[in-house]
């Protein structure tokens, strides 16, 4: 009987320990400090967030961006967001940096959220999926890619996962600018 309330002692310490259970943590935490933030907005600041979001995209400008300004745009932003994954990997303090950049993400996308469903709704929901997807998708790979980077050892594939990173970012922006503005377009129409 003792050892089986011990291996479930060591299991909750794993429990604790994982790097999993912390990023998870921090990403809800991020999302409850972004929807408390906006819910205690004075009225003046949330009318100027909702006109601003309700005035960021219209289906017709969407589809008829200059796409070629809208990439050079999307990669200069971008390229700051590569360059700055690859000094957090080499930072004392990397885990503390990236725990804080998913606090930071959930934060502003629980507003982006809050803004999009005071403006349209339980359908703001689907718009703001309309406007991460799927550039979403693989930013995500290339956050997970850095995530193991942080957390894991040395093992020798960390220039792999370095350039696998810088592609599903470059994958992220070319879906960004020809993939994103189509279904926008059509969410936003939809709904």
């Amino acid at each position: 009987m003792d050892g089986i309330a011990m291996a479930g002692i060591h299991r909750h310490r794993r429990f604790w320990d994982s790097q999993m259970f912390w990023l998870s943590f921090f990403l809800f935490l991020g999302t409850v400090l972004g929807t408390v933030f906006f819910n205690k907005m004075n009225a003046e600041m949330k009318s100027t967030l909702e006109s601003w979001f309700s005035g960021i995209l219209t289906s017709s400008e969407i589809v008829s961006a200059d796409r070629y300004s809208l990439f050079v745009g999307v990669l200069k932003k971008r390229f700051v967001w590569i360059l700055l994954g690859i000094l957090i990997c080499q930072a004392v303090f990397a885990r503390i940096l990236f725990y804080a950049g998913a606090v930071y993400l959930a934060f502003t996308s629980a507003i982006a959220v809050c803004v999009l469903t005071m403006h349209a709704g339980i359908y703001g929901i689907l718009r703001f999926f309309g406007l991460v997807f799927p550039q979403g998708f693989f930013y995500t790979l290339a956050a997970y890619l850095l995530w193991i980077m942080v957390v894991e050892q040395a093992d020798g594939k960390e220039k792999i996962r370095l350039w696998m990173m810088v592609f599903f970012m470059v994958l992220g922006i070319i879906s960004e600018i020809f993939i994103n503005p189509n279904f926008s377009a059509l969410i936003f129409q939809m709904f």
